[in-house]
Parts: C-alpha cells; structure tokens; sequence
C-alpha cells in the first residue's frame, strides 16, 4: 500500500489528532514522545484488550442512536411527529438531535465517534508495540470499509465525529438537562478547538485524499489471532 493511501487511513482518527495535538497521518500517532495513557483511560494494558476493544467499532456508543436515524431518513413528517410523541422524553431528545444532525452527517450518524476512535486506537497500538503496521494497516481498512458504507464523504464522517462526541460528553445529563445541555456543546471549549484545528491543519490534506480513493486491501496478516475483530 503506496504511502497516500496509508495516510487516508491514518486520517480516520483526525478529530482525534485534532484535538491532542498528534499527528495526522503517522502509523504511531504521537511521532514522538508517547503522550497516551491507555490504561489509565481505556483499561488496556495488552494487545489482548486492545484488540478487543475494537468491537467497538461495530457495537459502541453509535448504536444508541442508529435507530433515530434510521427511523428519521424513512419517516414522512407526519410520521415523524407520530413516533416522537410515543416516546418517553430521553428518546425524544435523541432522536430530536437526529434529526437536526442528520443534514451533516447522514445516515451514519455518529458511528464516526466509535470508528475514528478505534482509527486512534491502533495508531497508539503501534506505539506501545502491541501491535505491528502491518496488523494496523489491515485493522484500518476493516475501519475504511465501515466508514465508506455509512458515509459518502469526510465532511460527514468529521461531523459524524462531533455529533457522537457531542451526546457522550453529555451522556451522564438527566432527562431535565439533557436537551439543554446538548445545545451548549457547539461551544464546548475543546469541541471548538478540534473544528479550529481540523481546519487549520488537515483542511489541505483531506482534500488531497479523496473520500472514494483507491484503497488496496492488505492481506491479513498471519500474526492475527484467528478471533480478532475484522
């Protein structure tokens, strides 16, 4: 795999690198001095749990919402309105930002928040020696190929990111705040400084890779458990 399409890859976890100051399109995230704390944070301390954790990508955070928006993109208005008033106040709010978010984001909704994490995941993986770049790169393209079938371009994906971080730092709200609290997060402090600095910093790389590049498929390496998430 030639270094450009490496690179589109890596840039699965740009919000990420956005927001900490990593690299864009590096293997190891962090060029470096290692600067992730992946115990501390995500409970992991070997390339067991690492890998997995990437079963995130399919059954994270994401999933709570794929209803909303699956029911928003096939509902007449008049539909719409009829399922909101059936639901209990918590769904109500969710699927009401589903429907404000989905011009953004489309019918991926907030998946980008599992898998540009996970994107993140594997780059630190390299770092820490867990896992090598020839297990990433291939664990990447398994990422590609859910982020290509949710989403047709990266301005989506990038706003299906945001979305996603928007309802987790919100995630423990009551039902009383919630809604309010979800209007606030567009001026979220560190939600503003990784718009700033996606465009910024990776406004020109990201238009040098094209959304619908040519990604060769690696071949899986043999070091793989024969259990691991792809």
């Amino acid at each position: 795999m030639d270094e450009t399409a490496q690179h589109w890859l890596h840039a699965l976890s740009a919000p990420m690198a956005a927001l900490n100051g990593a690299s864009y399109t590096a293997p190891d995230y962090f060029e470096g001095e290692d600067q992730t704390d992946l115990e501390r944070w995500w409970g992991i301390s070997d390339r067991a749990q690492l890998l997995d954790m990437l079963n995130m990508a399919d059954n994270g955070h994401a999933t709570e919402m794929s209803e909303a928006y699956w029911q928003y993109q096939r509902c007449l208005p008049s539909q719409w309105q009829a399922l909101l008033d059936t639901l209990p106040p918590r769904e109500r709010i969710r699927h009401e930002y589903a429907a404000r978010t989905f011009p953004d984001c489309g019918p991926g909704g907030t998946r980008a928040w599992d898998l540009g994490r996970m994107s993140f995941l594997l780059r630190a993986g390299v770092k820490k020696g867990l896992i090598d770049r020839d297990e990433s790169l291939y664990l990447h393209y398994r990422l590609a190929l859910r982020a290509r079938h949710y989403y047709n371009r990266w301005d989506c994906y990038l706003a299906g990111y945001l979305f996603g971080k928007a309802l987790w730092n919100v995630s423990d709200s009551s039902d009383e705040t919630l809604a309010a609290d979800l209007e606030r997060q567009g001026s979220e402090h560190w939600n503003r400084c990784i718009l700033l600095n996606l465009r910024l910093g990776a406004h020109e790389l990201l238009a040098g890779l094209p959304w619908d590049m040519d990604l060769p498929e690696p071949a899986r390496p043999a070091t793989l458990e024969e259990d691991c998430w792809s």
